[in-house]
């Protein structure tokens, strides 16, 4: 099975000239919590999660409207291509600590998004134990406390 098969698409993103109140209203509008950071030219730049928009606020002490994206979000992305295994999008997940991947194309360009919540419903649904147990030891990785 290949990520294309997972993924979510369209994916709601924002640019990194958005507002961290932009972005706090479209996660509540969609019930998300993770939003892909793109450039003018649909590339990706960065990722934001709620966690981390809730701590910019926090230490730079200013409204989410006056907060730009780019001093909240993170650049250190792991993506996976859309052809990719479903086993190689875990075992990235697993080595980055992260719930969710971007797909991107081979120029960059955002053209989806993988959680490991999308692995647990394609589990449960197929009542795949293989799968459910690949999901267990991804989400017992990405859980682990992380070391500076």
């Amino acid at each position: 099975m290949k990520v294309s098969d997972l993924m979510v698409t369209p994916v709601h993103s924002c640019k990194e000239t958005d507002t961290l109140g932009e972005v706090a209203r479209l996660m509540w509008e969609h019930d998300i919590g993770f939003v892909p950071v793109v450039t003018g030219d649909c590339k990706l730049a960065g990722v934001i999660t709620d966690r981390d928009g809730f701590i910019a606020a926090y230490f730079q002490g200013k409204p989410l409207w006056e907060i730009p994206i780019r001093s909240a979000m993170s650049t250190r992305i792991a993506a996976c291509p859309a052809d990719a295994s479903i086993e190689d999008a875990e075992s990235l997940m697993r080595e980055s600590q992260v719930h969710r991947l971007p797909v991107t194309a081979e120029d960059g360009t955002l053209t989806g998004v993988i959680s490991i919540n999308d692995f647990a419903r394609q589990a449960l649904s197929e009542a795949d134990e293989e799968l459910e147990e690949k999901v267990a030891i991804t989400l017992g990785a990405i859980s682990h406390p992380r070391t500076p």
